[in-house]
């Protein structure tokens, strides 16, 4: 499978205009890929010096695309929008990532830096964000997420609109079923049935700094 970078002159259409375009922005740019426009419901009126206008206003036209909802409820929503029936959905593979000849990928998918993809199958407009790792065999459905740092090991199954958390580890031969969510760190070393979360255990002590100095230094 070859990497799937954009020919057309006029750029890449980003799809949402959230907190994600941003990044991706940054990241395709920096990568060489040209921005050629941001479509959102509620244009704020520019990012990163790129016009931002309705997604309505797309109406049909044949247009390279790519979501940048992170969402995957509200990803899949607008996919299905009318006015985006005209888009080409080209896969984006990040130069820095690994992705093996053997993995399949289904249209828009987006893969970021530093990722590792052995002999994968993702399905439609999956997104892998920055430092994911997916072993042999394993498998993501369609508008699912995997937030930066996660690990997938061999042979896990992963349904449709699911969200890995950042750090998260799936075990190997792990099945989560559609519609989970994973929190940050949590490791998942047992199936997950459809519409289920698995979130970790050891939540961060905040303390003022001050006070957790004194303590450190008996009486000064």
């Amino acid at each position: 499978m070859s990497n799937s970078f954009l020919s057309a002159p006029e750029g890449l259409l980003l799809v949402g205009g959230g907190r994600n375009a941003r990044n991706l922005i940054c990241i395709l740019e920096t990568a060489g890929i040209t921005v050629g426009g941001v479509v959102d419901d509620r244009p704020p009126g520019s990012i990163l010096g790129h016009k931002v206008g309705l997604i309505d206003d797309v109406n049909g036209a044949t247009v390279d695309a790519l979501l940048t909802v992170a969402d995957p409820d509200h990803a899949q929503s607008i996919r299905e929008r009318p006015a985006l029936r005209g888009c080409r959905w080209p896969k984006i593979i990040h130069p820095s990532s690994v992705v093996s000849s053997h993995a399949q990928m289904g249209e828009g998918c987006y893969v970021g830096p530093f990722a590792l993809l052995t002999d994968v199958d993702l399905g439609r407009h999956v997104h892998l964000f920055a430092h994911n790792v997916l072993g042999a065999r394993a498998a993501v459905g369609d508008f699912s997420v995997v937030l930066p740092h996660a690990t997938v090991a061999s042979d896990v199954r992963i349904g449709k609109r699911c969200m890995i958390g950042m750090g998260a580890r799936i075990h190997a031969g792990v099945t989560i079923g559609d519609d989970c969510r994973i929190g940050v760190n949590a490791v998942v070393r047992n199936d997950m049935p459809d519409g289920s979360i698995a979130i970790c255990n050891r939540p961060t002590s905040i303390r003022s700094r001050l006070v957790f100095g004194r303590s450190g230094r008996g009486g000064v």
